[in-house]
């Protein structure tokens, strides 16, 4: 069978499956659907390492889709596909390639698939007078449906039976958005069975080696300056004190701002912790470039080891920057009660500017090529991505912000909170429920309306998303969130102002109900 068939048919189940659906089991199976095509297509290249780590992770993440259901896992599933798909076209490409190729496929397809159109119009119009006659596919269509609606009027008028089957058949679900859907979908799996390849970037990625191999040192200009070998070396022993010198009195500074726990003047922890970030990017960042032009060449294999040890003390400068990055991280975190998506990626970059930091001294130590440096770092963070899914955020952000918040007597951030997906719907819930129950000499500190008011609100929010919902859209963090709510909210029903809330939960309970979770 043809990919364009295979994709013009697999179009049919993607739309079936994710149309007006929220993300759950559908996304699990169409990755089924999609992975068995995939080796049906391509069995040897399946027979590849490369190959195996992203089916496993778009199968990983496609089973935390059904579990939790989080934006995170379903980008972490989407960017595994498309590493999968393009990787069995290239064989051994980096992830950092393998993102550059899925990104010139998927946004040039549409353009690439007009520009087929056109030219298999023109090969066509100039062909006609030497080609053989074809099959002509559009007298076939046309002339096969004018016999079937000739005989349907038959055999209406020879069936009463058959004749009331014919009209009661219902084409409602044929609309201009579900026909949208389709196309889109059609494109997206075109490209996905048969990606657009830069070759360029292919050969080029090719020719790279993880070991570096001893080329003589040639001499180049630079703003009209000629550098040899020996000013090459000289011109990075200075750079190399002197930015030493410079990060060594960043650092004594700060670690006197973490051991007095004194800001500075006009400055909030979220100024300071931002600026500290936002200075460590740029530090490691220039960092590795430095070091990657120093060490691209003949440097490595020099017997002066005196640059190579400025290299790895510059290296230690900035690991402690990492943690002095962190401990203002940890001290913002604490000082609010809240993790944010934002402050955990600080942590997330913290990790990976370490391992990059640390693949770094690899490099310098073993004479690696800076295409190692590229393809290691880029693999270990898919890896961290697909390992994140495993948690549900949403819950485990609003579950420990909103215990501290009780624990330390604060009032909490509600409007961030609320903010997120219905994972944590649950447990903001049970605590406005529980605000509602606090005995109060004051009545004004705590607002029983306003808190009511806050739960309905969530509710009717779930049903203007959920309410068409059907079993494509299970996944276990949804299921488990109606029954919460179902348990919370009941005993207070009548306290609510929008009274729909409980005709919502009703139909939430048996849109759950089936699968008894």
């Amino acid at each position: 069978m043809k990919t364009k068939s295979i994709s013009f048919i697999t179009a049919i189940l993607y739309s079936f499956l994710l149309y007006q659906q929220g993300a759950g089991i559908n996304v699990l199976l169409l990755n089924l659907i999609l992975l068995g095509i995939l080796y049906f297509l391509h069995k040897e290249k399946s027979k590849n390492t490369y190959t195996y780590l992203f089916a496993i992770g778009a199968i990983v993440s496609a089973i935390f889709v059904a579990v939790h259901g989080h934006a995170l896992s379903i980008i972490t599933n989407i960017v595994s596909l498309i590493f999968l798909s393009v990787n069995l076209h290239l064989q051994n490409a980096s992830v950092a390639s393998l993102l550059v190729q899925g990104l010139y496929a998927y946004s040039t397809s549409p353009i690439h698939k007009l520009l087929q159109l056109f030219q298999k119009k023109e090969e066509a119009t100039e062909g006609e007078t030497e080609k053989p006659m074809g099959i002509n596919k559009t007298a076939i269509v046309f002339i096969s449906s004018l016999v079937f609606i000739l005989f349907i009027s038959f055999y209406r008028h020879m069936s009463a039976g058959f004749n009331e089957f014919i009209l009661n058949l219902n084409f409602d679900f044929i609309s201009i958005p579900v026909l949208f859907h389709y196309t889109i979908g059609a494109v997206l799996l075109g490209t996905f069975f048969r990606p657009y390849i830069l070759q360029q970037l292919e050969a080029r990625e090719g020719n790279q080696k993880i070991h570096l191999k001893y080329k003589n040192f040639t001499a180049y200009s630079f703003t009209g300056l000629n550098i040899t070998e020996d000013t090459e070396k000289l011109l990075a022993k200075v750079i190399f004190i002197g930015l030493n010198l410079l990060l060594m009195l960043v650092n004594i500074f700060d670690t006197e701002f973490i051991i007095n726990r004194k800001l500075p003047e006009n400055m909030s922890y979220s100024e300071y912790v931002h600026q500290g970030v936002g200075a460590l990017i740029w530090s490691i960042l220039l960092a590795i470039a430095v070091i990657l032009w120093v060490f691209r060449g003949s440097q490595n294999f020099n017997t002066n080891n005196s640059v190579k040890n400025l290299s790895y003390v510059w290296i230690g400068l900035n690991l402690w920057l990492v943690v002095s990055a962190a401990i203002r991280n940890h001290m913002y975190i604490s000082e609010y009660d809240l993790f944010t998506y934002k402050r955990i990626g600080v942590y997330v970059f913290l990790f990976c500017a370490t391992l990059g930091l640390a693949l770094t001294f690899a490099k310098i130590r073993y004479k690696l090529s800076n295409y190692f440096l590229v393809r290691t770092n880029t693999l270990i963070w898919y890896v961290l991505l697909v390992c994140s899914v495993s948690v549900n955020w949403d819950k485990a952000i609003t579950t420990h912000h909103l215990s501290q918040a009780i624990a330390n007597n604060r009032e909490a951030d509600l409007n961030y909170v609320c903010s997120l997906s219905y994972q944590a719907y649950p447990s903001i819930v049970g605590y406005l429920v529980n605000q509602t129950k606090k005995p109060s000499t004051n009545p004004v500190q705590i607002d029983n309306s306003h808190n009511y008011y806050l739960i309905s609100n969530i509710i009717d929010n779930l049903a203007f998303r959920d309410i068409n919902y059907n079993w494509k859209s299970y996944n276990y963090a949804r299921c488990k969130t109606y029954r919460e709510l179902d348990e919370l909210v009941h005993p207070i029903a009548e306290q609510l102002p929008n009274q729909s809330a409980i005709h919502y939960l009703n139909i939430f309970a048996s849109f759950r109900n089936p699968f008894n979770f």
